[in-house]
């Protein structure tokens, strides 16, 4: 068992995700200290996703462990949903509501309180830069728009771990550039 130490973000032991005979990630060990950003590069089908969806709870691994925000996926998958955001690879926020709306949903998923949720809305939409666009239909919004709303959404809850998947895929070089300083705010969006 791999023993909760509170430093590190993200502690994986060999971890093994097994589909029939293919192995999507073979013993993979890897240890993520708070405060630290990471990242997992490699081409398609190296296991980058599927190590994510380990850690963010939406799959089990074959074997192996894996501690997120000091909880363990595989026993306590509900704590760690609570403790990290994700900004995922498709774009899944809701075309037919408003900006505003969308990051109410997912506050009230959360369980943001109110007063407290109608603030944190207005913070980070000020700080992805749509306070104007806050009240539009989503799907009036342009890629690098809708990226940093989703970045936005994942943030709502104040996750201690933003996980992000592909985060810049389809944006011009402009919004990858919006895009990526938002991400290294992280910890001052948090709060």
């Amino acid at each position: 068992m791999i023993q909760n130490e509170v430093p590190n973000a993200i502690i994986v032991k060999n971890l093994v995700k097994r589909y029939d005979a293919f192995n999507a990630l073979d013993h993979v060990d890897l240890t993520v200290p708070f405060g630290e950003c990471f990242g997992s590069l490699g081409p398609n089908g190296a296991g980058k996703t599927t190590l994510i969806r380990i850690l963010t709870g939406l799959i089990h691994p074959t074997e192996g462990e894996a501690i997120v925000a000091g909880h363990d996926v595989a026993k306590r998958p509900d704590a760690v949903r609570r403790s990290i955001g994700v900004v995922s690879q498709a774009m899944t926020t809701d075309l037919d509501l408003t900006g505003r709306e969308n990051l109410d949903i997912y506050g009230k998923y959360y369980q943001v309180p109110d007063k407290d949720r109608r603030e944190r809305i207005g913070d980070l939409l000020e700080r992805v830069g749509l306070t104007e666009r806050a009240d539009d239909l989503v799907a009036a919004y342009s890629g690098g728009m809708r990226r940093r709303l989703e970045i936005a959404r994942g943030l709502i809850h104040r996750p201690k771990i933003l996980f992000l998947d592909e985060p810049t895929i389809g944006l011009d070089p402009q919004s990858r550039r919006v895009v990526w300083d938002l991400y290294n705010n992280f910890e001052r969006m948090k709060t």
